[in-house]
Formats: structure tokens, C-alpha cells, sequence
């Protein structure tokens, strides 16, 4: 072979060099990218999961206050009507009592 070949298959050898250097670096930063990407894709999913998340629960608290509220009110209902009911049956004992100790029939 003469000189003058050879120094071209060092040329293309070369240049094939070059070309597999740039494309590994090339690789390297579609890579890089991709995974910075897919980082930040996966932030974002968190941050909206954890927004959704506190909404959720806003909204649980609101409605478990208002069911509270509710049975506060009924059972202060129930409290009431017990008390008049009480307070009616404790006339009625507190006449017969007298009556009995009186001696007086009612």
C-alpha cells in the first residue's frame, strides 16, 4: 500500500473517531435532558398530588365541622326536651309529696 492510502484510512479512522466522540456526547446530553424532564415531571405530579391531597382534606374537615354541628344541635335538641320533660315530671312529684305530707288528696 502506498503512503498516501494509508494516510487516508488515518483520516477516515479519524474522522470515524470524531463522529462516535460527538455522537456519545450528544447522547450524553438527550440523556441528561431527559432525565432533568422527567424530574421535573415528576415534581410537578407531586406538587398536584399533594394540592389535590389538601383539598381532600379541606373539604373532609368542612363536611366532618358540619356533621358535628348537626349532632351538637340534635343532641342539645334532645337535651332540651329531656330537661322540660324533667322539669314537668318534678312539679308532678313535688305536688304528690306535698300532698302526701300535707295529707291532702290531689
Amino acid at each position: 500500500m502506498s503512503l498516501e492510502v494509508l494516510k487516508k484510512i488515518r483520516e477516515i479512522e479519524e474522522e470515524a473517531k470524531r463522529i462516535i466522540d460527538e455522537a456519545e456526547v450528544k447522547a450524553q446530553q438527550v440523556l441528561r435532558k431527559a432525565e432533568e424532564e422527567a424530574e421535573r415531571i415528576r415534581r410537578e405530579g407531586v406538587e398536584r398530588g399533594k394540592a389535590e391531597a389538601e383539598k381532600m382534606i379541606k373539604r373532609a374537615e368542612a363536611s366532618i365541622e358540619e356533621k358535628v354541628k348537626q349532632v351538637e344541635a340534635e343532641a342539645e335538641a334532645q337535651i332540651s326536651t329531656l330537661r322540660e320533660k324533667a322539669s314537668k315530671n318534678m312539679d308532678r312529684a313535688v305536688e304528690r309529696i306535698l300532698a302526701q305530707i300535707l295529707g291532702v288528696e290531689g
